[in-house]
């Protein structure tokens, strides 16, 4: 079974101007969620802005930042240390280490491809 897409990341300039361009030409939801991020609801989500439908996803639009440059596209995976080997082993670089949220019980890490994606 192929590991899904659960969220994306878009960096902006200007948020508030992305995220009406986002609004206007797909109909995707904006809310505020602080530091000028929006949390973006691209479906009918749940109060926890978790897809009601099968296969959507939702994502955020923030700040372009140093290091912050690209959309990020989050992956989830059943062995975080298993894809990250693969990753290597694939001619891609693995360019944020593992990082693991103790309270939220996950972990993540972020990945360019051998296309610097």
């Amino acid at each position: 079974m192929a590991d899904p897409v659960t969220w994306f990341e878009l960096p902006a300039f200007d948020t508030a101007r992305a995220g009406k361009f986002y609004n206007e030409v797909f109909d995707w939801e904006t809310l505020d969620m602080g530091g000028k991020s929006l949390s973006v609801q691209t479906t009918p989500s749940d109060k926890d802005a978790n897809p009601l439908k099968p296969g959507a996803i939702n994502g955020d639009i923030s700040p372009l930042s140093e290091g912050f440059d690209k959309p990020l596209i989050v992956i989830t995976v059943q062995d975080i240390d298993a894809k990250l080997d693969m990753v290597k082993k694939a001619g891609g670089v693995v360019v944020l280490p593992r990082k693991d949220i103790p309270k939220m019980g996950i972990a993540w890490a972020i990945i360019s491809d051998t296309e610097t994606n």
